[in-house]
Formats: structure tokens, sequence, C-alpha cells
């Protein structure tokens, strides 16, 4: 990753948690055994982020996202034709 692409996936982690840190209050209310890397994949995951584009800016392999993504669909008990936008914007 380029310096001026590491400049951009920072400042848009900062604006990302910024900005929805009352969604995040709300989801923790509704499920409280999210970790914070749990709530953090979800606001990624709210944003529709690709997987390759989470993989990124968490600095993982992309497969690494896929498995935490099926952890998290099994924490949060969604059904498998739920997509993350319209699961996570309710």
């Amino acid at each position: 990753m380029t310096v001026i692409e590491r400049q951009l996936v920072e400042h848009l982690i900062s604006e990302l948690q910024g900005s929805t840190s009352s969604w995040q209050n709300q989801i923790k209310q509704r499920y409280p055994n999210l970790t914070a890397y749990d709530l953090r994949l979800c606001t990624y995951l709210k944003t529709n982020l690709s997987t390759k584009e989470i993989a990124t800016i968490l600095n993982i392999t992309p497969d690494s996202v896929k498995k935490a993504k099926h952890r998290l669909r099994k924490k949060l008990k969604m059904y498998p034709n739920h997509t993350w936008g319209v699961f996570l914007s309710d």
C-alpha cells in the first residue's frame, strides 16, 4: 500500500469511527456479546466495503475476513439470505 492509500484508509477509519458511535451503541445494546473487533467489522460491513477492502484496512488476508464474517453471522444469528447492509441498518 502506498503512502497516499494508507493516508486515505486512516482518514476513512477515523471518519467511520466518529460518525457511527451512536449506531455502534445501538448495536452493543442489541448484541452485548460483540467484541470491539466485531463492532469495527460491523462498521465496515455497514458501509458496504468489500472483503478485499476490509482486508486491506485491517492488514489481514481476505480469507481471514471471510472467517470473521462467518463468526459474526453466527453471533448475530443472521440468516444466510440476509445481506449485511440491510441487517445492520435495522
